[in-house]
């Protein structure tokens, strides 16, 4: 092993290591690991960037080309306390966003029943 191959080894290690902490993170907070008056997570608002970030988790185990309903699925296998919380045009809205952004790419826009299909850019 050379000193490249460490370096990039070590770097993919810690990037999946912050976004498993991330996502633990998240669902304590959603489960109510951090209210302090014991209220209902299903009660208290979305935080600012963490439907992204729930999408970007999501986005991580789907391989191919996907539509919102695909992330919608994603979303409440890994977390389905905070998908209850989420309403599907809030999650179009955020993917319409990432593309705007090029974090993801629009594959073919989705006219009247058909879904509009992304892929992951890069």
């Amino acid at each position: 092993m050379n000193l490249r191959e460490y370096q990039r080894l070590k770097a993919e290690a810690e990037a999946e290591y912050r976004r498993k902490l991330e996502a633990i993170e998240m669902v304590w907070k959603l489960s109510g690991g951090d209210s302090k008056n014991g209220s209902n997570p299903l009660e208290t608002s979305i935080g600012k960037g963490s439907l992204q970030q729930a999408i970007r988790y999501a986005l991580q185990q789907i391989t191919s080309e996907f539509t919102l309903r695909e992330v919608e699925q994603q979303m409440k296998i890994h977390d389905p306390v905070f998908a209850a919380k989420v309403k599907r045009p809030s999650i179009s809205g955020a993917l319409k966003r990432m593309a705007d952004d090029k974090e993801i790419v629009v594959v073919a826009a989705g006219s009247g029943k058909r879904a509009s299909r992304y892929r992951r850019a890069g």
